[in-house]
């Protein structure tokens, strides 16, 4: 048995029945948990030079598009890069993290141990991070984005897309006057992001 297969053998065993007892389903590497309002994800990334894999964790909201600009037809096929909310699995201290495979099955348990005692302290930070909706998302003003203040949107954002994220919410909760402001915002940050700039129009110009 080889670095991978000994690795993830280890988190078959150990990590993923973790992530069903939180209430995710899934198979292979991509772990999904349906909320009421909202689609969390769980997937772990082996790095392209082998040897070590990252923990993604994600949240999407089935009234947004997916990050690509599609529709999300499926939501029980739905992966981490589609979703608008991303984050990688790290400490505190940290801006990312990779666990490596090990080269021996001691090795492979310590990282595996390690993994799982990150995500059993970390995770909750990111996904708690969307309680309550959409509270958590009524309290971010468009002056913050506008300044360049994203502190209080979870993941990871550009200012404009951050601004385009917020709009949608906003509309979609019927609050028109502040999806225009967030959408305007995101036109005046557009710079060379001119692909998104039908849909802030679009936004801007609701009623």
């Amino acid at each position: 048995m080889d670095s991978y297969e000994r690795f993830h053998e280890l988190l078959r065993c150990d990590f993923f029945p973790r992530l069903r007892a939180d209430g995710f389903k899934g198979s292979g590497t991509t772990f999904r948990r349906a909320r009421s309002d909202r689609i969390d994800v769980v997937n772990v990334q082996g790095s392209r030079s082998g040897g070590r894999c990252c923990v993604n964790l994600a949240m999407h909201f089935p009234f947004l598009p997916s990050a690509g600009g599609g529709l999300i037809l499926n939501p029980k096929t739905l992966k981490e890069y589609d979703c608008a909310f991303r984050k990688r699995l790290h400490e505190l201290n940290e801006s990312d993290h990779w666990w490596a495979y090990g080269t021996s099955d001691s090795e492979a348990k310590a990282s595996v141990a390690k993994l799982i005692d990150t995500y059993e302290r970390r995770s909750a930070v990111f996904f708690e991070r969307f309680e309550p909706f959409p509270d958590v998302f009524e309290r971010i003003t468009p002056a913050e984005i506008d300044a360049g203040d994203l502190s209080n949107m979870p993941g990871h954002f550009t200012q404009v897309l951050a601004a385009l994220t917020m709009a949608r919410i906003l509309n979609h909760l019927g609050q028109a006057e502040k999806c225009r402001e967030f959408a305007g915002i995101g036109l005046r940050r557009l710079g060379r992001a001119v692909g998104l700039k039908a849909e802030l129009e679009r936004l801007r110009d609701t009623s």
